[in-house]
């Protein structure tokens, strides 16, 4: 692709604009930083978002494909994605509950300097820079606006890379990256195996494909028509309920554990209690209150059965499947494409 460099927009976070033209003719604006392959629906939705770019880019010249195109998803669900990841992401670019480890665990062997690796989902970037500070190069994808908070995170870290586009239309070349990841995000698309066979189909022979997908349960079918039923609030008003969710929950049960923890020993409690009670103990008020936003204002939520989790890996293209259940929460997917 051509980059042609655009007037910087007023404003210190705008710095970097430009202007991407494939040989094909179709235009994509890098606003702060990022390249937006966005079409269809969330092109307008672009416009709208950065008027002042688009002004001094010459808007008249962005009629045609861009506008028209279609996306992976019907508009209504595919826009409400992009705002309400993107309002969490923003507002909580700080979240950090420190378990990229313990995600990479079962992959950690075969990574290794040199790679080239995808965060399919990326949200605010937490992840991106320990796999670039071991010498790999890291694209982090994520469709909703939470790439600027992942740019803010790590946009100067020569070995990052941030792009705002669909997951089920990504803008690479085929194949491109050799450990793909994807954690906590197929699960809310409409189609999770239109997802996976698009991010699979960008990794290498021999790559590897991760990912983490919910486990269905009994707590989250019960919290499915109250999420159904919330999701008619704007951002701000889940928010607000996530709070009381979030308080009532370490009110009850996550502070009473700490307590109980400190008087009598945490190795006593550990058996009886939810992992999850033990883990937000650990993590504290702040990520509780996230992952109850997380919970509720998800347009699509689809956690999985074992068979549902498993039939996400099978493609012809891929080998040596594993499913595995984590906690009473996760499911751990792992594959790799046939060499």
């Amino acid at each position: 692709m051509a980059w042609t460099p655009v007037g910087a927009t007023p404003g210190a976070d705008w710095e970097r604009d430009g202007l991407l033209t494939c040989p094909g003719g179709h235009r994509f604006p890098v606003i702060g930083g990022i390249p937006r392959f966005l079409d269809g629906p969330l092109f307008p939705a672009l416009r709208g978002r950065y008027p002042r770019y688009f002004a001094g880019a010459n808007a008249s010249g962005w009629e045609g494909a861009q506008e028209t195109g279609g996306g992976s998803e019907t508009d209504p669900v595919l826009l409400e994605t992009v705002e309400r990841f993107g309002y969490e992401w923003t507002k909580y670019a700080s979240y950090n509950a420190e378990n990229f480890a313990r995600f990479l665990e079962p992959v950690r062997s075969e990574l290794r300097g040199g790679m080239v690796v995808l965060d399919a989902g990326c949200g605010a970037g937490r992840h991106l820079e320990a796999l670039a500070d071991t010498g790999m190069d890291v694209v982090g994808v994520d469709v909703s606006w939470a790439v600027e908070a992942a740019f803010r995170r790590v946009g100067d870290h020569p070995r990052v890379h941030v792009v705002q586009a669909d997951l089920c239309r990504l803008p690479f070349r085929r194949p491109a990256f050799d450990f793909v990841y994807s954690l906590g995000v197929l699960h809310h698309l409409p189609d999770p195996s239109r997802g996976v066979a698009a991010i699979v189909g960008h990794l290498r022979p021999g790559g590897v494909l991760l990912a983490w997908v919910y486990m269905r349960t009994t707590r989250k079918v019960i919290l499915e028509p109250v999420r159904r039923l919330v999701r008619r609030l704007p951002s701000r008003g889940i928010d607000g309920l996530s709070l009381v969710l979030a308080a009532l929950e370490y009110g009850l049960l996550i502070a009473p554990y700490a307590g109980l923890c400190r008087a009598r020993g945490e190795s006593v409690l550990r058996r009886v209690v939810p992992r999850r009670i033990q883990e937000y103990a650990r993590l504290g008020f702040r990520v509780s209150r996230t992952d109850w936003y997380d919970r509720l204002a998800a347009p699509v939520s689809r956690p999985m059965t074992m068979a549902q989790a498993r039939s996400l890996l099978a493609l012809p293209e891929l080998c040596d499947q594993m499913v595995t259940p984590i906690d009473d929460s996760w499911w751990q997917c792992y594959a790799r494409v046939r060499p």
